[in-house]
């Protein structure tokens, strides 16, 4: 493309560019894309120009040589594309001096012009407005007022002229008084022609006074009604805007644009450690032989009597062969604070604090030949190593050994001893001691990272749930963060439309492969992930109730207080996620999905479970 334009001139009125000037190079661009992108051609702040989206309009140019022409579109941005107060929808030719706004008038504004500019590209004719119409008429009243004065003071002085030439017609009179009467007249001449003069002056100037009042309250006038009309149009515009959005709500886009920003990815790791000791807490493991050619590593359990049987936990783990009781994975979460305040589910955040499901389905157990009786137990073997039982972890009667939750503590056991004997007490307390062993869980990991950033942040445990799957946690940030809105109020209904952002593990990831070198050292090569967040949408199928009580009657769900949701492309990694409904309010926050051989739901835990978080103090 050849073009005699050099370059596009960029004249910022407002926003957090205002009165700067950007000169782009046009060469052989075909496009200047606008937005809080980091890569467009014409960007802009990402924290203080919010309103703009990362993508929000595009300049194309077309035509060659002499005879081009710029075209301006919107990208489907959140706030829309304004070019002369008139939004853009579709694409509108762009001229010299037009005046482009994104996102109407809380956003910022500039005016586009090039350089130099071609004689066949022309700024718009400028239109005549009601102001000018106004300010015309005010002259043609005072140059009519004037004249109507200069008029009146000449007729005057004929009029008197007239009176005395009457008088001389009626009486008779000699030479001496007619000369007297002659210089009389001259001096009364020349006082009126003075007087006429001064007059005239005067006109002259009060009309000039009043020409320049009436102009200024007419412009005054003019431009009130101006922003009247204005202000009308914008609140007639939003009135409008308003109820379309009521009806319809945001669409899926508009929310992704919004908030995907705000939505964060967590990388998660904890441990479980005796408080004693300090020292991990493992979950014992023995090689069984199955026949004579297989064998296999199960996770013992200790029989306690005829319906109890626990973990056999232990905090040895010398042949690094035992199994860590710990969790690790990712997760999401979403910005609730500018401060950094984030919230996410508590299997996220503190997984310690919720059920912890059994390593493996099967198991090997043993019977414990002390029973109940601590002192014989000393003396006797425990359990008989060379006599087991492989169980079933899906039978119903092991179905509480899932149930456990490590931080309400457990039953240590040495490792391998010919004597299995409890040196603590927790779900079993120890007959013989008051005390219990009581366990503590700990982030050995809990970061998180941002969409478009390779960067990591520490974050740490602020509070979780009692009631339900929700945890806040803290970031320490150096810029002010995008938030999410959170809905102020439960009134989720069945079939309504929803919308999740996170960051499933099954969703396609973003690398970038970088090459660093630092103390004059070798080049060094890494595969660093880059998030973007994932976005499904569905609706409301089902509201699990939580526990209520009325007329001595109990209700609650068999999953506890839930929504559960239609949706079906998520996953893990997406746990912690916002759930928006039509409004682009958070209602939940995406948490577990169950499965009955290929069907599958997902449920999310109600906003109000967040909002309690939020609130440490009762109001």
């Amino acid at each position: 493309m050849t073009t005699p334009i050099e370059r596009i001139v960029i004249r910022h009125l407002s926003g957090s560019k205002a009165n700067q000037i950007e000169q782009l190079p046009v060469g052989d661009a075909r496009e200047f894309t606008i937005g809080r992108d980091p890569a467009s051609k014409i960007a802009f702040d990402p924290v203080g120009d919010s309103v703009v989206s990362r993508k929000h309009a595009v300049i194309r140019i077309e035509g060659e040589d002499d005879k081009l022409f710029f075209k301006l579109s919107d990208s489907g941005s959140s706030n829309g594309t304004f070019l002369n107060g008139e939004r853009v929808t579709g694409e509108v030719e762009l001229l010299p001096e037009d005046t482009i706004e994104l996102g109407g008038a809380r956003g910022p504004k500039f005016t586009f012009d090039v350089q130099p500019r071609p004689a066949s590209f022309a700024a718009r004719t400028q239109v005549i407005g009601v102001g000018d119409t106004a300010a015309t008429r005010v002259i043609k009243t005072a140059e009519i007022a004037a004249s109507t004065a200069v008029n009146a003071a000449a007729t005057g002085a004929a009029e008197a002229a007239s009176d005395d030439s009457a008088a001389q017609k009626k009486f008779g009179v000699g030479q001496e008084t007619v000369q007297r009467l002659i210089g009389e007249e001259r001096r009364a001449s020349r006082g009126a022609l003075t007087a006429t003069a001064a007059g005239i002056a005067a006109v002259l100037v009060l009309g000039g006074a009043i020409l320049l009042w009436q102009q200024w309250k007419g412009e005054e006038r003019v431009g009130g009604r101006m922003s009247e009309i204005e202000k009308g149009q914008e609140e007639a515009s939003a009135g409008v805007e308003g109820k379309v959005r009521s009806i319809t709500g945001m669409t899926p886009q508009e929310i992704y644009d919004k908030y995907k920003d705000a939505t964060a990815k967590i990388f998660l790791h904890w441990r479980l450690y005796d408080k004693t000791t300090g020292k991990p807490v493992y979950h014992q493991t023995f090689s069984i032989k199955l026949n004579k050619n297989e064998s296999v590593v199960l996770p013992a359990y200790v029989r306690l009597g005829p319906n109890t049987v626990v973990r056999w936990l232990t905090l040895d783990d010398d042949y690094r062969s035992n199994i860590p009781i710990d969790g690790a994975g990712s997760g999401s979460g979403f910005v609730v604070g500018e401060q950094g305040y984030l919230l996410t589910n508590k299997h996220v955040a503190a997984g310690w604090e919720i059920p912890f499901a059994a390593p493996k389905r099967r198991g090997v157990v043993f019977e414990y030949k002390g029973g109940p009786d601590w002192k014989r137990a000393k003396r006797e073997k425990g359990p008989d190593l060379g006599k087991y039982e492989l169980i079933d972890l899906d039978d119903s009667a092991y179905s509480d050994i899932d149930d456990w939750v490590p931080e309400s503590g457990g039953l240590i056991f040495p490792s391998k001893p010919a004597i299995a004997v409890p040196i603590g007490g927790g779900n079993i307390p120890d007959p013989t001691k008051a005390d219990k062993r009581t366990f503590e869980g700990r982030n050995d990991t809990l970061e998180t990272r941002f969409p478009g950033s390779r960067l990591n942040i520490n974050a740490s445990l602020v509070r979780a749930s009692t009631d339900s799957d929700a945890a806040l946690i803290k970031i320490d940030s150096p810029q002010t963060l995008s938030t999410v809105d959170l809905a102020n109020h439960d009134n989720v209904t069945v079939g309504e439309r929803v919308v999740v952002l996170g960051y499933p593990a099954v969703s396609v990831s973003t690398f970038q492969q970088l090459s660093t070198q630092e103390g004059g050292g070798p080049v060094r090569r890494r595969l660093e992930e880059i998030p973007e967040a994932t976005i499904t949408d569905g609706i409301v199928s089902k509201l699990s109730p939580g526990v209520k009580q009325k007329e001595g009657v109990t209700t609650y769900g068999s999953t506890g207080d839930v929504i559960q949701l239609s949706i079906t492309a998520t996953g893990a990694g997406n746990s912690g996620g916002p759930v928006f409904d039509s409004s682009g309010n958070v209602i939940g926050l995406f948490t577990y999905s169950r499965s009955r051989g290929n069907e599958r739901v997902t449920l999310a835990v109600p906003i109000k479970y967040g909002r309690d978080l939020l609130r440490p103090q009762r109001e």
